[in-house]
């Protein structure tokens, strides 16, 4: 607010042909007087702090990248694991078909054959073990060992994989 003599005194210089600095004058004393205090500037920081927030958030994102492949690393296992569980169920409905393609797959005398064998062979053996028939699956395992026992390279995959 101002003063009766500074009003006074500054309407007379506008008479006098001095408007426009008599204008900047108020603006400057108007800003002065509504612009906010700036004398509480936040302290600024060191060097020293602004590495250690830049190494806390990288350990963050880190930590963060760690959760989401453990994550992601853990519902592909699960989905692995649902599909082997499908694939062990289509078996089941027809085992007997599948004992004939692993007959198939040993005649064809060729190690892709034998190693495609050897996963049917595994997958029916846990078929087995599921309808407590281990018995019945040891007996044709050994009647398939003894029916291709001139086939070194396939008792040898059967031996690795304990069958």
């Amino acid at each position: 607010m101002l003063s009766t003599a500074e009003r006074d005194r500054l309407l007379l210089r506008v008479v006098q042909d001095e408007a426009a600095a008599v204008r900047m004058e108020m603006l400057r004393r108007f800003h002065d007087e509504t612009a906010p205090s700036v004398a509480a500037d936040p302290p600024r920081r060191t060097v020293a702090e602004l590495l250690d927030g830049m190494a806390h958030r990288r350990a963050e994102r880190q930590s963060r990248q760690v959760a989401e492949r453990a994550e992601e690393e853990s519902r592909r296992e699960r989905a692995r694991a649902l599909a082997y569980e499908r694939r062990l169920d289509e078996l089941a409905h027809d085992e007997e078909a599948t004992w004939a393609h692993v007959e198939a797959l040993i005649a064809e005398r060729k190690p892709a054959g034998y190693a495609a064998a050897v996963t049917l062979l595994t997958d029916l053996r846990i078929l087995a073990q599921r309808s407590f028939r281990l018995d019945e699956f040891a007996l044709r395992c050994a009647a398939l060992r003894q029916d291709h026992a001139r086939k070194p390279s396939l008792l040898d995959r059967l031996n690795r994989a304990d069958l």
